[in-house]
């Protein structure tokens, strides 16, 4: 049923093919001989022929933003071809798994918002890895930090395939095989590494060297593949045909999930079949709250980052933005403003957010109108560098969404008509735990490294059974009744503050979507002891000087990071503009493509 794993899994392309730009020389190497393949192909060849509009594209039918070209391609064919958002965004999904293996896939975890354009209704869907039942909570707190992050035995029961399972249950017209089968042909055929992805793999070369099938598959000679080499994973390709035909159930009770129970077993994890068998993904409302005239909904807990932005934007939209001598609010005033508002916001929701029935009621409880008060009025009042006591006093372990290479990909579909899909997916991790189990090709997640380890009594520590609680945060905004602006952003810890940037200055400063996302981003810090300092405020290296010496003022210590994909991700969204068209717009930090007809 699968063909065993090859040896070279890497090829290099030409490089005599002078009349075609580099995105064009990517997607002539995806296409395919077989039907299947020039259907993709035909998608394909259509973003080549916009490939100057990679980062921004307008239509009036409908618009698809994702992380990488051949996702939009697959997510646009499907809609072509009169399928919905929700097929488009499977399709998408699928697509993004295979393309940007070191973001997310089959081995990973989903989350998504649905709105429904006939009806208003707006639905989360979270499909978050979960942890083996039989997982011995103290043994795995006393693994060494790197047990945590790399290895089966930081890998949970990924989410990604049963969350789409039910999206397209519930909301899916297209057959599922024809969803599935763009991303097995381009698995079969391959995707060329530029320089951006190649710094993924680059960065991870040294656990991916520790499993024999990840290493055979992502890396050459032990190294990073060189720019231009073209990733053929044929053992994906076999599994997701295989899904295609017998659907979920190849993988959560087929020849799939017993490969992957094998090797992990093998290697001491508690996985059991029974712990496939028994995923569910959680279907609920979102959360949502008013924000300067607009209706911002996102996704419950066990996200901490939906709560996250729902909390900080109803306390923003009660805290009038401090001007300047001219009378017009600062850059820098809009900065001090969020990173006040977060030092109030980050020590509620760690303590009260995780996986247990109470936090519903505490998410919702944080975003209410009184909260928001209180959190507003608290923070016009503190000062940066030493805040409140509440600020200070928790004593935090480090769970991974605060390394750097915390990372996940999301995509957008929207059309016409209303229906609009932000979804977001992960391995937690670059390239999660960094094992393959053989003959599936499936990169499998660490989402376990999200559990906090220092406290048994903590909200977010480990338990059997349990989901660890995640930084994600997809946002769908209305208007009035009406669709306005559906937006995601990859980044770890960095996702709820940058969410909170782009939606801060598309809705309150009326900023285009597309110089929203070039614009430079800042992170605050969530310190992890009291003896950390409170104030760091990480920022890209592009900022203007001005800004970064007003913020320093302001009380803030401020911490350069390169501009790039790597630490603060790269997003996609797509807006409801006032003349009726549909706007993508792609993040240019990675390989982000949008398109829209």
């Amino acid at each position: 049923m699968f063909r065993k794993s090859a040896a070279r899994r890497f090829d290099l392309l030409p490089t005599d093919i002078p009349t075609l730009n580099p995105l064009q020389r990517v997607m002539l190497r995806e296409r395919s001989t077989s039907v299947l393949g020039a259907i993709v192909w035909f998608g394909i060849a259509l973003l080549a022929s916009v490939a100057s509009a990679q980062q921004s594209a307008c239509g009036t039918k409908y618009a698809v933003a994702s992380g990488h070209p051949a996702a939009t391609a697959a997510g646009l064919n499907v809609l072509r071809s009169g399928g919905n958002v929700v097929d488009a965004a499977i399709a998408a999904s699928l697509a993004l798994g295979v393309a940007e293996p070191y973001g997310s896939g089959l081995g990973g975890k989903l989350i998504l918002l649905y709105r429904d354009g006939a009806s208003g209704e707006i639905t989360s869907l979270v499909a978050l890895c979960t942890a083996p039942a039989g997982l011995d909570s103290n043994a795995f707190a006393n693994l060494h930090h790197a047990r945590r992050q790399v290895g089966y035995l930081a890998v949970g029961v990924p989410g990604l395939l049963a969350g789409l399972d039910e999206a397209h249950r519930r909301w899916g017209s297209t057959p599922w095989r024809e969803l599935v089968e763009p991303a097995a042909e381009l698995a079969a055929t391959g995707v060329e590494l530029n320089d951006v992805m190649q710094g993924m793999f680059a960065a991870k070369a040294s656990s991916l060297r520790q499993d024999a099938e990840a290493s055979s598959i992502y890396l050459r000679n032990d190294q990073a593949p060189p720019v231009g080499s073209r990733l053929v994973n044929a053992d994906l390709a076999d599994s997701l045909r295989l899904i295609a035909r017998e659907g979920s159930e190849a993988f959560y009770q087929g020849p799939i999930a017993e490969r992957i129970v094998a090797a992990a077993q093998a290697a001491g994890s508690p996985l059991q079949l029974s712990d496939f068998a028994a995923y569910e993904p959680q279907v609920a409302e979102p959360l949502v709250v008013d924000f300067h005239g607009y209706r911002v909904a996102t996704c419950p807990p066990p996200l901490n980052g939906g709560t996250t932005v729902a909390a900080a934007l109803a306390a923003l939209d009660r805290y009038p933005v401090g001007q300047d001598d001219a009378g017009k609010p600062a850059e820098a005033a809009y900065a001090d403003r969020l990173g006040r508002v977060l030092q109030c916001v980050y020590p509620r929701v760690h303590e009260s957010i995780g996986d247990v029935p109470e936090a519903f009621a505490s998410a919702r409880d944080l975003s209410s109108p009184q909260a928001a008060q209180e959190i507003a009025q608290l923070a016009a009042a503190l000062d940066p560098r030493s805040p409140y006591p509440e600020a200070q006093a928790a004593d935090v372990e480090a769970e991974a969404d605060a390394l750097p290479a915390a990372s996940t990909t999301h995509l957008v579909v929207v059309d016409a008509a209303g229906n609009m899909v932000s979804l977001t997916q992960s391995l937690s991790l670059h390239f999660g735990a960094a094992v393959v189990p053989p003959e599936t090709g499936i990169l499998l997640n660490d989402s376990l490294s999200n559990f906090s380890t220092h406290d048994p009594a903590a909200i977010n520590s480990a338990a059997g059974g349990k989901r660890a609680r995640s930084t994600i945060a997809p946002v769908i905004v209305t208007q009035d009744g009406k669709p306005f602006l559906a937006l995601g952003i990859p980044g770890g810890q960095r996702i709820p503050t940058t969410t909170l940037q782009l939606l801060s200055r598309v809705l309150e400063r009326g900023q285009p979507l597309d110089k929203a996302f070039a614009a430079s981003r800042y992170h605050l810090q969530r310190p992890l002891n009291a003896k950390q300092p409170p104030n760091v405020v990480d920022y890209e290296d592009d900022a203007e000087p001005a800004w970064v010496a007003a913020m320093e003022q302001h009380g803030w210590r401020m911490k350069p990071r390169k501009r790039n994909g790597h630490y603060f991700g790269g997003g996609n969204a797509a807006q409801y503009l006032p003349n009726g068209q549909l706007l993508g717009v792609a993040d240019p930090r990675r390989t982000n493509f949008a398109a829209a007809e």
